[in-house]
């Protein structure tokens, strides 16, 4: 067994030799002889065991609703930033939002001038041009 194919056993099975196949134990056994880089990996990944191995420390809950209303600030805080940053520039939120309802009244207003669209057959389903979609809406897979 090389120092390599241990190491990858070590972080698949774990320190303890009776987690380990059968077959591989005399192996790891003969590399542990041979190498003491081995044998101090070993002791690192059984001090990563006996860390597994304790249980949670019990959090407050006051702790908690502490640690979230600080995280909700500080989000709160930073601009938030996407496709409308991108396009406009930092603004103020209140002048984004703004923006953003101009734009769909005019959508709104600009589609009751305007002939309706001829609507697709109902046999064409419309799919979301995203590469997590796994289904499309007809319910047929990809």
């Amino acid at each position: 067994m090389t120092d390599e194919d241990f190491l990858r056993h070590l972080d698949d099975y774990g320190a303890s030799p009776e987690r380990w196949p059968a077959e591989l134990r005399a192996e790891a056994d003969a590399a542990l002889a041979r190498s003491p880089a081995l044998r101090a990996a070993q002791e690192d990944a059984a001090a990563f065991d006996r860390l597994l191995t304790v249980p949670a420390m019990p959090v407050e809950d006051a702790r908690v609703a502490r640690l979230l209303s600080a995280v909700g600030a500080a989000a709160r805080a930073v601009p938030q930033e996407g496709v409308v940053m991108l396009l406009l520039g930092r603004m103020p939120r209140l002048r984004v939002a703004g923006f953003c309802v101009a734009l769909l009244a005019l959508g709104w207003f600009a589609g009751h001038l305007a002939s309706p669209l001829p609507t697709a057959p109902r046999s064409q389903e419309l799919a979301l041009l995203n590469d997590e979609v796994v289904t499309l809406f007809d319910g047929e897979p990809r």
